[in-house]
């Protein structure tokens, strides 16, 4: 065999060295808490407003991570405890030189959770937070896209027009870079848990 031959086949290697590296190099998402899509769904006509009353579509979402939380703040439980989660789960992300994360509060309770009222709530939480509605339309339209279900009592079905709880379902959204639903968290969440699956997420969107 020739230099030249030689030098072939040992870029040749050299390349299939990096290309199998790479991949045994992606972290096993089999150690997740939660579930990821395999191909995830980009969130699309998305029309809601933010806790300042300002347009929130789906080009937000671009070149950060989301969490989301589609809930309510009249919530008596699990609303608070998972922002609870959400808050020291970022405080483990603030000590750590890497990638963090927006948490956003989607209330589906338009009727009690006005702008002004949501930004007090979430800021209780963490300052970071961001809180959302919209119309009943838009935000159901926007739960669908994030596998979050609900059911807000109608009119004539309150024992006290102000004074009614709302069924909801009580998973985190991961939303990635690219605005994509990346991963779905069912309860029971812990901040470790959740920053943990965090890291491994990002690594293997950062390997593809």
């Amino acid at each position: 065999m020739n230099k030249f031959a030689i030098a072939l086949v040992a870029i040749a290697a050299l390349g299939a060295g990096l290309f199998f590296g790479n991949r045994q190099s992606a972290p096993d998402l089999s150690e997740l808490s939660g579930f990821s899509f395999p191909e995830p769904e980009a969130l699309a006509d998305v029309g809601l407003v933010d806790h300042n009353n300002e347009p929130l579509s789906e080009t937000d979402f671009l070149d950060q991570w989301t969490f989301i939380y589609v809930g309510y703040t009249f919530c008596p439980d699990y609303c608070p405890m998972t922002l609870t989660n959400l808050n020291q789960m970022h405080t483990l992300l603030s000590e750590e030189d890497g990638p963090k994360a927006t948490t956003l509060l989607v209330s589906v309770d338009p009727e009690r959770d006005t702008p002004e009222h949501l930004k007090n709530y979430v800021k209780y939480f963490n300052e970071s937070f961001i809180g959302a509605t919209g119309t009943p339309e838009e935000i159901r339209k926007f739960a669908d896209q994030v596998s979050a279900v609900y059911s807000v009592p109608e009119p004539e079905n309150r024992d006290d027009p102000k004074n009614y709880l709302v069924d909801h379902s009580s998973s985190v959204i991961l939303i990635n870079p690219e605005a994509e639903v990346q991963a779905i968290f069912t309860p029971p969440q812990t901040a470790e848990a959740l920053a943990k699956d965090f890291h491994l997420l990002v690594a293997h969107h950062e390997s593809r």
